[in-house]
């Protein structure tokens, strides 16, 4: 059936002695050309049992790491310690937009990434939280309780959780390029605005763009210029640092400094928290207070590991469990899509380009449940700490130990120093982070090449700014949803008059599968064709690219050939002729007196001739020619 290739056998012989598994020393002498015993023939090494299968597939950890070596372990310690000197001001700036203190955005970038290691299938994925998912956070947890945030964590990562085991993935797929491209660059606007606020020194936290708008301008007067110096400066010093990166990929430059230009780049994020708390903390010596807001409320020791409690004490009253699900809403179902959204997107960015999206949802959802328990917020991957893997030359997930490890160290001994980290700095690291996310190329190009992928783009980006994240996501998979269902329900259809032989017919070529959707509009276009030509030309259904037909549908052609009698005898209706419809769809439809299958052009040319003669198309000259040409043997008398 396939053309055979000749092979080398000595590449042959060579290609059998590479094997995945270590094999036996007798497995090793059986596979030796030179032996003469039938009983040590070459043998293959036996498959892993089924337990060993399960296990590779769903702890990845153990795929990689027999395989590692000191080359990979070089390249993700550096990758390690980098990421984790950036993700320190990164969680940090998170948990303060998210509306909480400093430290609850760092116990997010320990657990998370040791979970990560072990059951992450994306190597480039490093787990902490994200001013995306921090920001949909504070749409459902803010006016409330800071346990409300733990407990949105361990919700969304039991949501996450089962999802993944009833292998609800495939839900996902009715997400969009555009959409998710919307959905980035809105959140992008959302965080740059949220943070404006931060810049200019004024404090409130309301849910909702609009709200926030007409907040921060009535209070504009409040503005503080120490923190808009702050903040400006140090959006200058990362914009600079940032240019540094193409510097390090320009090979007219020597190795050496391409090399300084790469990391200074990398670490601009903990360069300018380093200087800033540095100016904080020598101001300090010579003033009681400095101008400018600082980040407070860092954690002087480790959390402690325990279940998060089902309910909530504050002063004002007491929640149980039904009413913290009744105030968090839908925020237990959006967090998770927007947390795995990210990490299925990264993951289509790397080489391999495939993702498992049930055990990405697993692997998503024991981070958030065991990081809920050293009092984490939500947490996912990050596009910037993807482009900082990649240009640190990031191999597998063994970064994630390196990166934890750092934010440990971090945690226990630093902590002290983080209530020096002015607050408009981390808000300056948050824009310059977020502006990535910003693509308007996107929209552009579908304009020209794509009007309807150009709408959902607007309209997902729209409802999104203006309603809220959730909002427009729900709202752009509704409706990327009922366009599907619209395409099904109206398959590319093409009528025409064609000939063949100068006999006339309606050609009727459906694209793709026919449902109980799409047969109503199939008989409408026949019918109408069939009208403009007063049922005299017959009728010709090419099924050679239908892949599908239901019972409905079926049911519905064989209407469709009742629909172009004109009167109660068969001698007078449209015939309908069924060509190169495969034979098990052919058992599917009923059989009546006008219509017929035909399996090659020979046949159809045959009923063509029939027709044309009975209408009157064709003199009987032109009718004995014709028989005669189709072999059949014409008494003239």
């Amino acid at each position: 059936m396939y053309p055979q290739l000749e092979v080398d056998p000595e590449l042959t012989d060579r290609a059998t002695k590479v094997r995945l598994l270590p094999i036996t020393t007798d497995a090793k002498a059986a596979s030796c050309p030179n032996s003469n015993d039938n009983d040590n023939a070459t043998k293959t090494a036996p498959p892993p049992s089924k337990w060993k299968r399960a296990l590779l597939r769903h702890v990845p950890v153990f795929q990689w790491l027999p395989a590692y070596n000191m080359e990979y372990g070089i390249d993700d310690l550096i990758a390690g310690v980098t990421l984790g000197l950036t993700i320190i001001p990164e969680s940090i700036a998170c948990a303060l937009l998210a509306g909480l203190p400093g430290h609850y955005g760092l116990c997010s970038a320990i657990i998370g990434p040791l979970i990560y290691l072990i059951f992450g299938s994306i190597d480039k994925v490093i787990i902490g939280p994200t001013s995306l998912v921090a920001l949909v956070s504070l749409q459902f947890t803010v006016g409330r309780p800071i346990e409300f945030a733990i407990l949105l964590t361990f919700l969304s990562g039991i949501v996450q959780i089962i999802m993944g085991s009833m292998r609800l993935g495939f839900i996902f797929e009715f997400i969009s390029m555009p959409v998710i491209k919307a959905f980035s660059s809105a959140t992008a606007v959302l965080v740059i605005e949220s943070q404006l606020k931060v810049l200019l020194g004024i404090k409130y936290l309301v849910p909702g763009l609009i709200n926030s708008v007409s907040t921060l301008s009535s209070r504009i007067s409040e503005a503080n210029m120490a923190d808009l110096i702050m903040g400006s400066c140090a959006i200058t010093f990362l914009l600079l640092l940032e240019l540094l990166e193409r510097v390090a990929h320009d090979d007219k430059h020597g190795k050496v400094l391409r090399t300084c230009c790469r990391y200074l780049s990398t670490s601009r994020n903990t360069l300018i928290v380093l200087i800033a708390g540095i100016v904080s903390y020598i101001w300090l010596g010579y003033a009681e207070t400095v101008p400018y807001a600082l980040s407070h409320n860092a954690l002087s020791s480790l959390p402690n590991f325990t279940i998060p409690s089902m309910t909530v004490e504050s002063p004002e009253r007491s929640y149980s469990f039904w009413e913290i699900l009744n105030e968090l809403k839908v925020g237990i179902i959006v967090i998770p899509i927007v947390g795995i959204l990210t990490n299925i997107s990264i993951g289509k960015l790397t080489p391999k380009g495939l993702v498992d999206t049930n055990h990405e949802l697993l692997a998503l959802g024991l981070c958030n449940t065991f990081g809920s328990c050293v009092q984490a917020m939500p947490s996912s991957g990050a596009f910037t700490r993807y482009a900082i893997s990649t240009a640190c030359g990031l191999k597998t997930p063994m970064a994630n130990m390196y990166l934890g490890i750092i934010v440990l160290l971090a945690l226990s001994y630093l902590s002290p120093f983080f209530n020096y980290i002015p607050e408009a700095t981390l808000a300056a690291i948050l824009i310059c982070s977020i502006m990535t996310l910003l693509d308007f190329k996107l929209p552009m190009r579908l304009w020209g090449e794509s009007k309807r992928d150009f709408g959902i783009w607007v309209l997902c980006f729209c409802v999104c700014v203006l309603l809220g994240v959730e909002v427009g996501l729900f709202v752009s998979i509704i409706v990327t949803a009922l366009h599907l269902l619209f395409l099904w329900a109206r398959p590319e259809i093409v009528v025409k008059i064609q000939e063949m032989d100068d006999m006339q017919y309606i050609s009727v070529v459906p694209g793709n599968g026919i449902y109980f959707p799409a047969i109503n509009h199939l008989r409408g276009l026949v019918l109408k064709a069939s009208t403009r030509a007063d049922f005299k030309i017959t009728v010709v259904i090419d099924g050679h690219k239908i892949t599908g037909l239901d019972y409905t549908a079926a049911q519905g052609i064989s209407k469709l050939s009742k629909d172009l009698c004109r009167q109660s005898d068969a001698s007078s209706s449209t015939l309908l002729i069924l060509y190169r419809f495969p034979a098990h769809l052919q058992n599917l439809i009923d059989l009546t007196d006008n219509l017929v299958f035909c399996e090659n052009e020979a046949r159809v040319k045959e009923f063509l001739t029939q027709e044309s003669l009975r209408n009157g198309y064709i003199n009987l000259k032109d009718h004995i020619r014709a028989s005669i040409d189709l072999g059949y043997k014409i008494d003239i008398d």
